[in-house]
């Protein structure tokens, strides 16, 4: 496998820590809101790396923490009169039902910062003790002039004159000692733990540390996380990292490039800011979503427009028709297309393979797609002709993570058999009547001539 690795600035050959397993760390979601639709393209980056890795045979720990304690989480808890724990409850819940709708299979383990702040305090003070971090009137910071390789993943040059900065957030041209620890103040209401170091709450930066080295240990293989993580949140990890363990904190950096809206940076303020409730509220499958991420490179700017979105939703529609005919085809005597299916598996490995290219992935899967269509069109297959096929066809699929295979609700089943008998019957009124049943029970019936039919979900936008 080749992966670009922010650090070297080239693709590489990945090499894991350990034969056949992998380490990955992917900064997940602040829960101080609903994720919006940017966010959600990195977490399907996320999901698809590991799915990729586990498609060639890799065991991978994959840890995706949940932040659950910052300024954002604190400030708005309290303009809300909601308990940090119950508010950040609240927003975890609404992230993972969020992934569940784009088909994000479970990471191994989901951390909590709350639940590590034992491990924050015990780097923070091996890194007082060993002259990389200082007490402050208000808190423990980092002193980045003592970490020698500071900038060395952001290019970000360290220069004289130095500040501290507190804040969680700040100014992508700030190079400044950051904050560990924050002593507490009134701000911060009731929100502070009773540390060694002094009364206080952990900083940002020091949380991926902590959680990263208690679960995949000193090194990772990966580290994953969307452009605007590089500086000055990967890079403080970095130092963090390196400077408690003396040893190389990830060997693979990997980053997902920003998803634009109608070509502009989304923002509430433009009106263009979109959270998957928000499409879902507009009719869209949000698998149709996850469609469109996977058909663009990782690396590059995503452009999100309506129209696309449309277009993703007829092409999901497509999808799962075509499928759902093959499986339904009459199996005959024909000639045997192994050679030419394995030859379009073999090029879809291959893309997966050159830094997660699941663009020329999803042209390999379309290509087989358009094999059984010819296939659905001939209206005959051979047996073991139709298996091969569909076995291919779930293989990629267990990668792309695109075809329905939820239970159709039985009541529905039911529906559609007495349509068909009504239709036997030439009862068009009363078959037509059903239909509209079936639709408003979220599905679509798509007849196969005149004796069978198949259940698809419905979408709004074909």
């Amino acid at each position: 496998m080749i992966i670009y690795n922010t650090l070297t600035k080239e693709k590489e050959t990945f090499s894991p820590l350990e034969k056949g397993k992998v380490k990955m760390y992917c900064c997940g979601p602040t829960v101080y809101d609903y994720v919006h639709i940017g966010n959600l393209r990195t977490f399907i980056f996320y999901d698809i790396i590991k799915r990729i890795f586990e498609h060639f045979g890799y065991e991978v720990k994959q840890v995706i923490n949940i932040t659950d304690v910052d300024d954002k989480i604190i400030k708005n808890s309290m303009e809300t009169k909601t308990g940090i724990y119950r508010y950040t409850k609240m927003f975890s819940e609404f992230f993972f039902e969020d992934i569940g709708k784009v088909k994000i299979e479970p990471a191994t383990i989901y951390p909590r910062a709350t639940d590590n702040i034992d491990k924050m305090v015990e780097i923070i003070e091996a890194l007082i003790q060993k002259g990389f971090a200082y007490k402050a009137e208000d808190g423990v910071y980092y002193s980045i002039e003592k970490f020698k390789d500071y900038g060395k993943l952001s290019g970000v040059k360290v220069g004289q004159g130095l500040s501290r900065i507190k804040s969680d957030e700040y100014d992508k041209l700030s190079i400044s000692d950051f904050a560990l620890w924050k002593f507490w103040d009134e701000k911060d209401g009731d929100v502070f733990w009773d540390a060694s170091i002094g009364k206080g709450r952990p900083g940002w930066h020091i949380e991926c540390s902590a959680m990263s080295n208690r679960f995949l240990g000193d090194t990772l293989d990966i580290h994953c996380g969307g452009v605007d993580l590089i500086f000055p949140h990967h890079e403080n990890e970095i130092a963090q990292s390196e400077a408690y363990t003396g040893k190389k904190f990830v060997n693979y950096w990997v980053h997902s490039e920003h998803l634009l809206v109608d070509g502009r940076k989304m923002s509430k303020s433009l009106h263009n800011f979109y959270t998957l409730r928000d499409l879902e509220d507009m009719g869209f499958d949000p698998l149709s979503f996850r469609l469109m991420c996977l058909d663009s490179n990782y690396r590059d700017k995503l452009d999100f427009t309506m129209d696309n979105l449309k277009r993703y939703e007829k092409t999901l529609n497509d999808i799962n028709i075509s499928f759902k005919l093959l499986e339904k085809l009459n199996e005959s005597d024909s000639v045997e297309i192994n050679e030419e299916v394995d030859t379009i598996y073999s090029k879809f490995d291959e893309a997966l393979a050159d830094d997660f290219d699941t663009h020329s992935a999803l042209a390999q899967f379309f290509k087989l797609l358009d094999l059984a269509n010819i296939k659905i069109k001939d209206g005959r297959i051979g047996k073991s002709e139709k298996k091969k096929i569909i076995d291919t066809i779930m293989k990629m699929d267990k990668v792309l993570g695109v075809i329905d295979k939820g239970d159709i609700n039985k009541d529905v089943i039911e529906l559609a058999d007495k349509r068909k008998e009504l239709r036997k019957e030439s009862k068009w009124a009363e078959a037509d009547a059903i239909r509209k049943e079936i639709l408003n029970n979220g599905y679509n019936v798509v007849d196969i001539g005149d004796s069978d039919y198949i259940i698809v979900k419905k979408r709004n936008h074909v």
